[in-house]
């Protein structure tokens, strides 16, 4: 509990930060543009503490979903110039008032009552506007730059544009009745297989599978009867085939789902003791490289293969001992059914016996790039948002708690992943 309550602090301080450094951004630029500042504030709602310079409030204050710079002479973005009157009423309309993401706050009191304020030009406003989005910018530049020079790790998974493995069905959800039915997955249904290689989704070239994912929730294809379509190009055996898929619909936010996942390189990582990997002489380290002749892509092909056996059936499978570039071996065993927890729910499996380890790839993304790829991802949302062809609701997207509760998880695998994510915040924002 006290782990979890430790990674939540980090992911506040974290959210907090990146709002610092937003508001930073405008201050500073209204600031020099001479325009009157009366607060700085990160945070919402009652002042936890805080202290007053050259006239200007700095506080931090006690709900953190948020910040703000209050400029008075900013509370009517909307006009090049306002009244004090009407400023007042648009402090209290809150359907004018600033949401947690928004910067300027339009509070009456913030105002000196006793003078007008000078007026300020479109140049002023725009300046002080951008600014704060130039800092987010050069923050997530600043921290592309220190995962240029450590690198970060990830799966190999995370920067393959193969396919490992090909689901038998998806889960297709009804909104009427607000639950799924399993049906024959699109990609089974247009032929794809484990070892293929996409090349383009709708046309565009794909960088990894982070990416074909984003390309197929994001998709806008429709053919001329308003069904989804989805159009791959793919490598198989040298040759480029392209498939016409139709995608369903998965979970209460009806995201795209065609029933594919990455190619993954894996090893033995743990054996369970009297079970049939052991037995047959398995060892940590070892590398599956294929089951009864067919190629092993990834963990979840090597479980679909093991429930399609017959029972009482013994499989044959080659091992790198060792792991990758190791000597091969070939072994018989035979699969055992138990009962294991899965989503929750127990469920009876057929099982060798180990736990997987996945192969881990230090990367070392130049930092424009990861930045072009995080406002790449952006865009794609973005547009699919506001296309009547797309699934993309604002029910998919996430609010401030949303984006702690995704800090924590990164805090969790590590330092370099969470500056990998506040990388991803920052462009966003």
């Amino acid at each position: 509990m006290l782990f979890d309550i430790a990674f939540l602090f980090i992911a506040l301080f974290a959210l907090g930060f990146t709002i610092f450094i937003h508001e930073l951004g405008h201050f500073l630029a209204a600031r020099q543009r001479g325009l009157t500042i009366t607060r700085f504030s990160i945070g919402f709602g009652p002042k936890l503490f805080g202290w007053t310079r050259n006239g200007v409030e700095y506080r931090l204050s006690a709900i953190p979903f948020g910040g703000y710079v209050a400029l008075p002479q900013l509370s009517d973005m909307g006009r090049l110039e306002g009244n004090e009157e009407q400023r007042r009423q648009d402090s209290q309309d809150p359907v004018e008032r600033p949401s947690a993401w928004d910067d300027f706050d339009e509070d009456e009191d913030e105002a000196p009552k006793d003078e007008p304020m000078p007026k300020i030009t479109y140049t002023d406003k725009m300046i002080v506007s951008v600014m704060g989005a130039v800092f987010n910018v050069l923050l997530a530049f600043t921290l592309s730059s220190v995962l240029w020079f450590f690198g970060y790790d990830v799966t190999d998974a995370q920067l393959t544009n193969k396919i490992g493995y090909v689901a038998d069905t998806v889960e297709r959800w009804n909104p009427l009745v607000e639950e799924g039915e399993e049906v024959t997955s699109p990609a089974k249904k247009a032929g794809l297989l484990p070892g293929d290689e996409i090349l383009t989704v709708d046309g565009s070239l794909v960088d990894d599978f982070m990416d074909i994912q984003n390309r197929i929730i994001t998709g806008k294809q429709q053919t001329a009867q308003g069904r989804r379509l989805l159009n791959l190009s793919v490598s198989r055996n040298g040759k480029e085939e392209k498939f016409e898929i139709y995608p369903e619909v998965w979970g209460p936010e009806e995201m795209r789902v065609i029933g594919i996942g990455p190619k993954e390189t894996f090893f033995i990582g743990e054996l369970s003791p009297g079970m049939p990997a052991v037995e047959a002489g398995l060892q940590v380290g070892d590398q599956l490289v294929s089951m009864n002749g067919e190629v092993i892509h990834s963990f979840a092909q090597l479980v679909y293969m093991l429930e399609k056996t017959d029972n009482n059936k013994s499989i044959s499978l080659v091992v790198c001992q060792g792991g990758e570039g190791g000597p091969e071996r070939t072994v018989e065993l035979l699969p055992v059914e138990k009962e294991i927890m899965v989503g929750g729910a127990p469920s009876i499996r057929r099982l060798i016996g180990f736990r997987p380890e996945f192969k881990i790839v230090t990367t070392y993304p130049n930092p424009l790039s990861l930045i072009y790829s995080r406002v790449k991802d952006m865009y794609l949302t973005l547009s699919g948002l506001v296309s009547p062809a797309s699934d993309v609701k604002l029910r998919n997207m996430s609010g401030p708690v949303g984006i702690v509760n995704h800090l924590s998880v990164f805090a969790k695998i590590g330092f370099k992943k969470l500056l990998w994510f506040v990388v991803f915040i920052n462009v966003n924002l």
